[in-house]
């Protein structure tokens, strides 16, 4: 098997994980650089209020993106089972519905957009002078939308076939386009925030033009047909179930995020705002490789477990843990090593940078764990407990998360809000860990009484 079409059932699992993650990961480094890039040229160019508008855009079109994370996560746990049983033409009828309905759910979230704009911008923490700036990158970034969601839910189509170079492409288009156009309008032409938002735009266009060549001309089983295109209801509702997971995890995020810009507006203005904006880009880059690593895993998972291959489910189960806690234990030291020169890249704002440091370490420093909370969801997913998935997602973000940002915040201000992430972080990772330990314990025993005279 070529590296491009790796055989999910049989290949040794540690091969498979960097063969469909690095791509997975080298495609969520470039979108992260082009966030990052977009962060730094509008620091530079603009300034610290260019910085917070983007910080509150941010999680209103993360929001409206989720539609296509979501459907494309679940249809891609359900694809994945479909080639794994032999059966191609359910998997292309699976991927016709789920383009369908991204589309219809999409337009109807970017129609709330248009209509509501002042009232979405003002909730998700557009204060003071921070508005005029995110209301000028907003008006432009939301007609990309729909190029947004279709590319997020195609391309998790493109790695349930384990095509994860063609993946990782379908990320690396829009994300080189955003960083050769950034500079252009933003410092180049002068444009600003309205520069800014006119790269991203393009770069949405490009990253969905590659995706519909890729399908329409690439050698790939996902052919599209007319009959791809029939509504199924059982398909819809199982796609929705499973992804109803990565809904709540993206759509948690933009929770936390309309909270955070308003506490922080609350106890530090703009600048505390503009801090969140920075560490939250460094946050990405801190965690594309587990998000990489994850997404590699899900699709050897939901094939071996849809092909009844229960030990290689336990062993990338193990590998996938194992190897994102190493990953990010390196990580946060390089970002605890170099916070003042990561943090200057953005801004020359002297108490932006001193602010953004506690931040760092708040943030940050639960990173080492956070891969045996990310796998456990994944895990869920795979298998299809859609509910099992759902609740170790609002385990993270709103079981804890939530109230432990509003209580760290009235009583220790700025600090406790970025201690509350250390803490909420912590808390969570042990109700996934208990979590995996007891689906694992259930797994091995399972092994053992229908494989007994087989080495584990």
């Amino acid at each position: 098997m070529s590296d491009e079409n790796p055989d999910l059932g049989k290949e040794d699992i540690k091969s498979l994980l960097v063969k469909l993650s690095v791509p997975a990961a080298t495609g969520m480094m470039v979108i992260v650089l082009y966030q990052m890039v977009d962060t730094f040229f509008i620091g530079r160019w603009v300034g610290a209020l260019g910085i917070a508008g983007i910080s509150v855009v941010a999680p209103l079109v993360m929001l409206i993106q989720s539609i296509g994370m979501a459907i494309g996560m679940g249809g891609a746990s359900l694809i994945a089972r479909a080639l794994g049983g032999h059966d191609p033409k359910r998997a292309v009828k699976i991927l016709g519905n789920q383009t369908l309905l991204t589309l219809d759910l999409t337009l109807i979230a970017v129609a709330v957009g248009f209509l509501f704009e002042e009232r979405l911008l003002l909730f998700f923490g557009a204060n003071g002078d921070i508005y005029s700036y995110a209301q000028e990158y907003y008006a432009i970034v939301i007609w990309g939308m729909p190029f947004l969601t279709l590319s997020i839910m195609s391309n998790n189509g493109i790695r349930s076939e384990g095509k994860a170079k063609k993946a990782m492409m379908a990320m690396i288009v829009p994300g080189v386009t955003n960083i050769i156009l950034d500079p252009i309008f933003i410092a180049g032409l002068g444009m600003g925030m309205k520069g800014a938002a006119i790269a991203t735009l393009f770069s949405y266009v490009f990253g969905f033009l590659y995706i519909a060549y890729y399908y329409l001309f690439q050698d790939t089983v996902l052919k599209f047909t007319r009959a791809a295109f029939v509504w199924d209801a059982e398909i819809i509702k199982e796609t929705l179930a499973l992804g109803t997971a990565s809904f709540a995890r993206q759509g948690s995020s933009s929770i936390i995020a309309i909270l955070l810009n308003h506490i922080l507006f609350d106890y530090g203005g703009e600048i505390s705002v503009a801090v969140y904006g920075i560490i939250s880009r460094l946050f990405m880059l801190a965690t594309f490789p587990i998000i990489g690593l994850a997404q590699g895993f899900l699709t050897i998972c939901s094939f071996n477990f849809g092909s009844k291959d229960f030990k290689r489910v336990r062993e990338v189960i193990y590998d996938s843990i194992k190897y994102g806690i190493i990953m990010n234990t390196i990580i946060t030291i390089l970002i605890f090593f170099f916070d003042t020169e990561l943090t200057s890249l953005f801004t020359k704002n002297n108490e932006l940078i001193e602010q953004s440091i506690p931040a760092i370490y708040g943030v940050m420093l639960s990173l080492p764990l956070i891969s045996i909370g990310v796998i456990s969801s994944m895990f869920a997913q795979a298998l299809g407990r859609a509910k099992d998935a759902l609740l170790l997602t609002l385990n993270r973000q709103v079981l804890f998360r939530i109230p432990m940002v509003i209580l760290f915040s009235y009583f220790w201000g700025l600090k406790g809000t970025w201690a509350s992430f250390f803490v909420s972080d912590i808390c969570s990772i042990i109700v996934s860990g208990y979590y995996m330990k007891d689906k694992m314990s259930r797994l091995s025993n399972y092994i053992q009484k229908n494989e007994p005279n087989k080495n584990e």
